[in-house]
């Protein structure tokens, strides 16, 4: 660790540029849902044509869940490890990893307005979009990978110079989000570079089965890109607003250890239903989908044994008493407990999605959509806004303009995403299939469709309209809150009064980063290296590009 005191002037722009452009995309993402949400409800008013519903589509998904989350992650992740670790990022690693990640949004922005990559978040072939959103994209990766490495020679640099000092456990959930990251996305830059790019410039034919299972690589462990960083805060600050310590240490660690390790051999259980790949493959990461739904148990033990200590601690008795005990109507406590509210729905349907039986009846059904929206627009999105209203406090100095309306959007929020997950759920079962622009398919559609899908509608309208009272909050904090002093105990986010505990009776393996690294990249190798040999020795069955 660096002697002295150290300044963190640069992480300090670097995160609130990021955190800037993370804002910026939350109203565009919002309007592209809201749109979709519109054009397909029965009965509902039709404000976007087909084609600019794809659009919008296309839009959503990835200026919600690539561009807002990748640059809030960059951001966070600056923050918390500088002032965990007491050190320094490069300044030419920070300027070059955002200068290469908003030129890429820059690029595929133009092409997805212009409506030149009516692709979707997947960007499946053979549909080709403009060449700038597949630069764009891959640009936007590249300067994340800069960031990366960085923060990979920090980390590494601590446990070289402290051996005998622990990784603080929200930077743990940092680096391993990040080794995730550096797993999952060189195959989806080569799908880009080497098919797409070609393919979209020069009509090249592409393999699609090659092409989906490239990106199904990275589609799968993205969630847990998402989903660490929000573990992290979720385990440094809750602990830290109750004023109790965390349940166990450990216990986080193995969660993040498992998490990164079997994250990546998963991506099969979205390629059920595509034929060339063996049943055996699919029944492999059918089981390593299984064992990744075990650190998210471990996490809720975690969690609510903290809860409970600090329930009981305030004076709660009984079987649920301490429940009632705990902060509810805290700014902080709620907006960062009820994403893992959430996240419970969320990881309870990715395992039934994960089941080969079941998945074929939801497969490409509302009920993904109803899925998803609980794992990013539930546990990552509203800790993130949190997290955005909390920096906004304590990194800006300003007074956070009416919390009590905060935390009103943070519990419509959640009851919003909840209504629209259940009517999604009972829609994509009944076979209400996503994606499409018209829903009821000229009258021949069931009519038993109708109202749940007009519950999800109403469940989505009451979550966009709390996403739109967080933004202006946070706006509003950022432009007009007053200037504070911000009082030590108040400052939930102070990473920098951490410090890193020492490690009992010598090494321990959880503190093995190098290791760990090195079993997460050949655990990913060994998932695909049967796939792709499998696709290959079959032989590949190119096709020519369609325009969207």
């Amino acid at each position: 660790m660096s002697g002295g005191k150290v300044s963190f002037s640069a992480e300090d722009r670097f995160t609130k540029v990021t955190m800037l452009v993370a804002f910026l995309m939350l109203p565009l993402g919002g309007l592209f849902g809201i749109l979709q949400l519109f054009k397909r409800t029965p009965n509902f008013p039709d404000p976007v044509s087909d084609s600019t519903y794809y659009t919008a589509l296309t839009g959503h998904g990835v200026v919600l869940a690539i561009v807002f989350t990748t640059f809030f992650i960059m951001g966070i992740s600056a923050f918390i490890v500088s002032r965990e670790l007491k050190t320094n990022f490069s300044r030419l690693a920070l300027n070059l990893s955002l200068g290469l990640a908003l030129l890429g949004t820059v690029l595929a922005a133009v092409a997805i307005l212009s409506g030149q990559a009516k692709v979707l978040y997947t960007f499946y072939p053979p549909l080709k979009a403009n060449p700038l959103f597949y630069i764009g994209a891959a640009l936007l990766i590249v300067g994340s990978w800069v960031f990366m490495f960085d923060l990979f020679r920090l980390v590494l640099k601590f446990r070289r110079e402290n051996p005998d000092l622990k990784v603080p456990v929200a930077t743990y959930g940092i680096l391993t989000a990040w080794v995730i990251w550096l797993v999952a996305t060189p195959p989806v830059a080569l799908e880009v570079l080497l098919l797409l790019v070609p393919m979209s410039l020069f009509g090249m034919e592409v393999d699609v089965l090659l092409a989906r299972t490239l990106f199904w690589w990275f589609g799968h462990p993205l969630v847990y890109f998402w989903l660490l960083p929000a573990v992290a805060l979720w385990y440094y600050a809750i602990p830290r607003i109750l004023g109790v310590p965390l349940f166990s240490e450990t216990m986080a660690k193995v969660a993040y250890i498992l998490y990164m390790i079997a994250s990546t051999p998963v991506g099969l259980h979205h390629q059920f239903v595509d034929p060339g790949i063996g049943p055996f493959f699919k029944l492999v990461h059918t089981l390593v989908t299984f064992v990744v739904a075990t650190p998210s148990m471990l996490t809720a033990f975690n969690i609510l044994a903290t809860l409970e200590r600090a329930g009981r601690m305030r004076g709660g008795r009984g079987l649920v008493g301490w429940v009632f005990k705990l902060p509810w109507g805290s700014l902080a406590f709620s907006g960062l407990m009820l994403p893992i509210i959430l996240f419970a729905n969320g990881g309870i349907t990715g395992i039934i999605n994960a089941s080969f039986q079941l998945n074929t009846v939801v497969h490409n059904t509302t009920w993904i959509v109803g899925h998803f929206h609980t794992t990013v627009g539930g546990a990552s999105a509203l800790t993130f806004m949190a997290a955005m209203l909390l920096l906004a406090r304590e990194m800006m100095k300003r007074e956070v303009i009416a919390p009590w309306l905060a935390v009103a959007a943070f519990y419509m929020w959640t009851v919003g995403q909840y209504l629209f997950s259940i009517g999604y759920y009972v829609a994509g079962v009944m076979g209400a299939p996503r994606r499409t622009s018209e829903l009821l398919y000229g009258g021949l559609a069931p009519t038993e469709w109708i109202p749940w899908l007009q519950l999800g509608a109403i469940g989505g309208m009451v979550f966009w309209i709390a996403g739109v009272i967080l933004v202006g909050l946070i706006a509003a904090t950022l432009l007009f809150g007053k200037k504070v002093s911000v009082p030590q105990g108040e400052r939930v986010l102070a990473f920098d009064e951490t410090t890193p505990g020492r490690i009992e009776n010598g090494k321990y393996i959880l503190e093995e980063v190098r290791f760990w690294i090195v079993v997460t990249i050949a655990l990913a190798i060994l998932g695909y290296i049967g796939p792709l040999y499998e696709i290959f020795a079959r032989g590949l069955v190119p096709v020519g590009p369609v325009p969207p």
